[in-house]
């Protein structure tokens, strides 16, 4: 007999809740470029490298270097923050 959705949804919290504590790292990548060796040894504090993304693009989020979402730059106070605006499935992850 199948599984109702209910069902499916506590099986799933309780396989996560077996690994709630596993640190992982969490990285939202702004963008990427191409540089010569010399350009990147020339960078000196001010300098401006242009990456491949516009900046009102939603950044992409990783776990251990699996894309898991889309979020956008926000600031908080001093420090700058992500705001998750889709959840990339991985289902053969």
């Amino acid at each position: 007999m199948p599984e109702n959705t209910a069902d499916k949804k506590e099986v799933d919290f309780n396989n996560i809740a077996k690994v709630a504590n596993v640190e992982v790292t969490l990285s939202a990548e702004l963008g990427r470029t191409n540089i010569r060796l010399k350009d990147a040894v020339e960078c000196d504090r001010g300098s401006v490298i242009a990456l491949n993304r516009a900046n009102d693009e939603p950044v992409d989020v990783y776990v251990d270097d699996i894309l898991i979402a889309k979020a956008q730059i926000v600031a908080i106070e001093d420090t700058y923050g992500i705001k998750i605006v889709e959840i990339i499935e991985n289902k053969d992850k």
